[in-house]
C-alpha cells in the first residue's frame, strides 16, 4: 500500500519568448513561488525531480545537470527525466514515486525549457527527433506531421477547420484570467481562419507559441499535506505509455497510448466512467486539434462519439458541463514544451482547492485528469487528482494574482541584454545496422523492402531485425515489396524543417504513405509530385518515381516523389524473397549527417549586472544575507537557501585584484574538438569572503610560471562573454 501524495504548493514564471532571465534563474523563481505557497523552506525538502525536454532546446548538453542549482536540487537526491512534450506531467509522476514509496515526505517538482536560444526557430530543434537516415532528408518538421495528423483526424471524426478553430477561440478566452498566459487574447473563428496557413490544415492561430518559462510544484505525503495546507489535492492516480517511434505505422485519428495511460491513471485512481467520474479535463492541446484528439484518448473511446456529443453542445467551456483547459492551456497560457504540463497539473491543484480566481469553473469539482503528450506522436502520461473541499473563498496567494505579480521578464529582440551566439559543430556518422542496410540497398536498386515478423505476420516498413510486439523476437526474413501504395493522410506545407516560409509560391506536399504488400498501414512518409492541387486527397493511389539508376546513392532520396497512379495503370502485385544484405565493410557504410542548429543564449538577470560592470572595469557580486558572504558572479537567487537576491540593491564590488588561482589546466582543443593554433591556460579564481568562482583565460607573459594559489588580477574587457573574462598574474611589487 502506497502513502498518500498531494500537491500542496506551485509556483512559475510568466510564460514568454526570449525571457531575460537564464534557465536556471526561471526554474528558482518558479521554485521559490512554490515553497512560499507550500508553507516550506528548502531544507524542508528532502529530494528534487527535474523535468526539461530535450537539450536541443536549451541548447545545453546535460541540461539537467547545469539547472541543479535553479532547482534547488544542490547536495540533495536528484534527478532528471524527459520524454518530450510528455514530461510536464511526467515530471509529478517522478515525484510521486518518490513520495509514495515512503522514501521521502516532500519532493520537489521542477520543469523549465528556454526554447527562445535555438535558432533560426525553436521549432528547428524537432529535426531531431526524426529518424536520421529515412526521415530528416525530407526536410520535416512537427508541423508537417501535424498537419497529416490534424488532416486525418478531420477525416476520421468529421471535424471542419471551423469547428477546430473553436478550440483556439476557447483556450486563448480562458487564458485571459491566468496570471502566466503568454497569449491570452480574445478572438474569433475568422480570426484563426484568416490567419497564415503555414501546412494545410494547421493556420498559425491553429498553434501554440513558442515560449520560455518554468513551473514547480510541491508534493508531500498526506501527512505533511494535512499539517501544511488547508486543502490538499490529492493524486490518485498515474499512468504513462510510449508507443512505437515508427510513427507511419500507427492510425493517427485516436491516440492509443493517451488511452492505454489513462486505463491505468483511471483504475488506480478507481474511475470507470470518465466522462461521468471526472469534474475537470486539462488535455495537452500544442494545437488546437490536439485537445480533441487527446480527450478521445481520455475518455478511451475511439468512435469519439461521447466528445462529439459534447462539443456540439457546446459543454466544453468553463460553464460547460465537461470544461476542458480551464488554464487556457498551451494555446493560450504557452508552450515551453516541458513546463507545459505542469502548468496543467498546478491548474488541477487551484481549481480542485478553490484557488483559480477569475478562472474557477462554474460547477463544483471534486476530480480531474490532466495529460500531456510528445516526442514522435507517441507518449502518453496522465495523472487524476482530487481535492477534497472547494473553497473559493480561501485566502489564497493564487486566488488574486495577476501578471504582474508573476516573475519573467520578455524581450523584444535578444540584442536588448548582454547575450553570446554559438555554431556547434554537429556532425555525426550513423551506423545504419543489418535491416536498415538491407533497406537502403534496395532504394540503390530501385526496390522497396520490408522485412516479416513469423510469429504475428507482419510486413513491416521500414525493415527491422526485431518485432517490437513480440518480445522483441528476431525477424530474418526480408521481401521487395510493391513501389505502390494508398495515401492514409496529407499537407500541402508551405514551411521548411526550420518553420520558415518556403519561397513564395513554393510549397511541399507530404503524405503518410500506406505501401502495398506491408501490413495494413503500414508505410513510409515521402513528398507527393505530378498532382494538381485540387486531386490531392486522402485514398489517392500513388507510385514511386525513382530517379536514373547512376544517380541512386542508397537512401530515401532515391525516390524522388510519389505520383497519382493513372487510369488503367498496371502494377505489380509481387512480393518477392530476398536475401538480406551481408554486412561487411563495404555494405556496412554509415550514413553522414549534421545538426544545422545555432544558438543565442542570454547572460541572464545576474549575468547582464555582471558583465555591465565587468566592461566598466568593475567586478560585482552579491551579498547574501543566508550565506553571510558575497556571490560572484552576481546572482538574482542563493542556490543553498533557494531565496531571491536583488543583484542592484545587494551589488557588492569585489577587488578584481585580489583573486587567486583555485585550479588551473592547459587546453589544446575548442570546444567542437578542432586543434587550437595555440594552447590556452584556463583558470579558476577565487576571492576572498565570496561564495563561487570565476573561470577565465589566463595572459601569460614570457617566463611566467602559474600554480595553485597564484595570485591574479582581472583583465578589463569591454567585451561580453565568458570567453572574454581574462586575467594575468599578479606582480609582486619590489
Amino acid at each position: 500500500m502506497s502513502n498518500r501524495v498531494a500537491v500542496i504548493g506551485a509556483g512559475m514564471t510568466k510564460f514568454v519568448r526570449r525571457a531575460q532571465e537564464s534557465p536556471g534563474e526561471l526554474a528558482a523563481q518558479a521554485v521559490q513561488m512554490a515553497l512560499e505557497d507550500a508553507g516550506l523552506e528548502m531544507k524542508d525538502i528532502d529530494a528534487v525531480c527535474l523535468g526539461t525536454a530535450p537539450d536541443a532546446f536549451d541548447g545545453i548538453h546535460l541540461n539537467g545537470e547545469h539547472l541543479i542549482a535553479g532547482a534547488g536540487g544542490t547536495n540533495k537526491p536528484y534527478l532528471r527525466h524527459y520524454v518530450g512534450g510528455g514530461t510536464g506531467v511526467f515530471s509529478p509522476i517522478h515525484g510521486w514515486m518518490h513520495v509514495a514509496s515512503g522514501k521521502f515526505k516532500n519532493c520537489l517538482v521542477v520543469t523549465e525549457e528556454k526554447m527562445s536560444p535555438c535558432n533560426p526557430h525553436p521549432a528547428g530543434a524537432f529535426i531531431t527527433i526524426f529518424d536520421h537516415t529515412t526521415e530528416q532528408p525530407l526536410d520535416l518538421t512537427l508541423i508537417h506531421i501535424f498537419g497529416m495528423e490534424m488532416a486525418r483526424f478531420m477525416h476520421t471524426y468529421g471535424y471542419s477547420e471551423e469547428e477546430l478553430a473553436r478550440i483556439s477561440v476557447l483556450c486563448k478566452g480562458n487564458a485571459l484570467g491566468h496570471p502566466a498566459a503568454q497569449i491570452a487574447e480574445k478572438i474569433t473563428v475568422e480570426d484563426v481562419m484568416n490567419s497564415p496557413m503555414l501546412s494545410t490544415p494547421v493556420k498559425r492561430r491553429d498553434i501554440s507559441p513558442v515560449s520560455d518559462g518554468a513551473c514547480a510544484v510541491v508534493l508531500s505525503n498526506e501527512r505533511v499535506a494535512r499539517t501544511h495546507c488547508k486543502a490538499p489535492v490529492f493524486i490518485d492516480g498515474v499512468g504513462f505509455r510510449l508507443d512505437t517511434a515508427y510513427w507511419n505505422t500507427r492510425d493517427l485519428a485516436f491516440p492509443t497510448y493517451v488511452a492505454m495511460a489513462a486505463h491505468d491513471a483511471y483504475k488506480m485512481a478507481g474511475i470507470d466512467k470518465p466522462e461521468e467520474d471526472i469534474d475537470i479535463y486539462e488535455p495537452y492541446d500544442p494545437f488546437n486539434y490536439k485537445a480533441l484528439h487527446h480527450m478521445n484518448g481520455l475518455f478511451m473511446d475511439r468512435s469519439g462519439r461521447k466528445l462529439r456529443e459534447l462539443f456540439d453542445a457546446d459543454q466544453l467551456g468553463p460553464d460547460g458541463s465537461h470544461p476542458i483547459c480551464p488554464s487556457g492551456g498551451a494555446l493560450g497560457v504557452g508552450n515551453p514544451i516541458a513546463a507545459t504540463g505542469l502548468m496543467k497539473i498546478a491548474e488541477l491543484y487551484f481549481q480542485l482547492s478553490g484557488q483559480a480566481g477569475k478562472r474557477q469553473v462554474k460547477k463544483s469539482v471534486r476530480t480531474g485528469v490532466a495529460q500531456a503528450w510528445g516526442d514522435l506522436m507517441q507518449v502518453g502520461t496522465v495523472v487524476v487528482m482530487s481535492g477534497e473541499n472547494r473553497l473559493p473563498t480561501t485566502a489564497s496567494m493564487w486566488n488574486k494574482m495577476t501578471s504582474k505579480d508573476l516573475p519573467g521578464t520578455a524581450l523584444k529582440k535578444v540584442e536588448d541584454v548582454p547575450h553570446f551566439g554559438y555554431t556547434p559543430d554537429f556532425r555525426y556518422s550513423w551506423d545504419n545496422g543489418a535491416a536498415l542496410t538491407t533497406y537502403l540497398d534496395g532504394f540503390k536498386a530501385g526496390k522497396l523492402r520490408a522485412s516479416k515478423c513469423n510469429k504475428c505476420n507482419r510486413m513491416m516498413v521500414p525493415p527491422r531485425a526485431f518485432c517490437e510486439l513480440c518480445n522483441l523476437h528476431p525477424v530474418n526474413d526480408y521481401y521487395d515489396i510493391q513501389d505502390t501504395g494508398t495515401v492514409q493522410t496529407l499537407t500541402r506545407s508551405y514551411v521548411d524543417w526550420d518553420s520558415s516560409m518556403l519561397p513564395k509560391g513554393k510549397e511541399r506536399h507530404y503524405a503518410v504513405i500506406s505501401l502495398d504488400g506491408a501490413s495494413d498501414e503500414m508505410g513510409i512518409c515521402h513528398w507527393l509530385g505530378e498532382v494538381k492541387v485540387k486531386d490531392l486527397k486522402v485514398g489517392m493511389r500513388v507510385k514511386a518515381v525513382w530517379k536514373p539508376e547512376k544517380d541512386r546513392e542508397g537512401g530515401i532520396l532515391d525516390i524522388k516523389y510519389f505520383r497519382p497512379l493513372k487510369q488503367g495503370e498496371r502494377t505489380s502485385k509481387t512480393v518477392k524473397q530476398i536475401k538480406p544484405t551481408e554486412m561487411d565493410t563495404v555494405t556496412g557504410k554509415s550514413f553522414p549527417g549534421a545538426i544545422p542548429l545555432n544558438y543565442v543564449y542570454t547572460a541572464g538577470v545576474g549575468g547582464t549586472r555582471f558583465f555591465e560592470d565587468l566592461a566598466k572595469g568593475k567586478l560585482s557580486g552579491t551579498y547574501c544575507s543566508h550565506c553571510d558572504a558575497v556571490h560572484i558572479p552576481a546572482a538574482n537567487f542563493c542556490e543553498a537557501g533557494m531565496i531571491a537576491l536583488d543583484v542592484n540593491k545587494n551589488a557588492r564590488v569585489v577587488n578584481p585584484g585580489s583573486g587567486f588561482v583555485s585550479s588551473f589546466t592547459d587546453v589544446f582543443e575548442d570546444r567542437s574538438g578542432h586543434l587550437l593554433s595555440k594552447p590556452k591556460t584556463v583558470v579558476q579564481v577565487v576571492f576572498p569572503k565570496t561564495v563561487g568562482s570565476l573561470f577565465g583565460v589566463l595572459e601569460l607573459a614570457k617566463g611566467d610560471v602559474v600554480d595553485v594559489g597564484s595570485a591574479v588580477e582581472l583583465v578589463r574587457s569591454r567585451q561580453a562573454g565568458p570567453e572574454h573574462i581574462k586575467f594575468r598574474l599578479k606582480k609582486k611589487r619590489k
